[in-house]
């Protein structure tokens, strides 16, 4: 029973494996990621893992509470909008 689990975890991982593999070669073989590696700034960023990390890590974090800016604007827009309708139904 165990050796089976064992097989089955093991086939599981060689397929995430060959997955993950064919998603970063198909992003690597990306002809706008192609250019922009062959850019400066990309030869810069490869010659600097950390700080290209830092600059992902960033952009997300910085995203993030846009996006709940963007949210909070909406929803306040459809409410207005919603009491907008409601008050002059009356």
């Amino acid at each position: 029973m165990a050796k089976e689990e064992l097989r089955t975890i093991s086939r599981n991982l060689q397929e995430l494996q060959k997955k993950l593999s064919l998603l970063i070669d198909s992003f690597q073989n990306n002809s706008k990621v192609v250019a922009f590696m062959k850019s400066p700034v990309g030869q810069y960023l490869d010659r600097h893992p950390f700080l290209a990390f830092t600059l992902i890590v960033f952009i997300v974090m910085s995203a993030v509470p846009v996006g709940f800016f963007l949210l909070i604007v909406m929803l306040t827009s459809l409410a207005a909008l919603l009491g907008v309708i409601i008050l002059e139904d009356h």
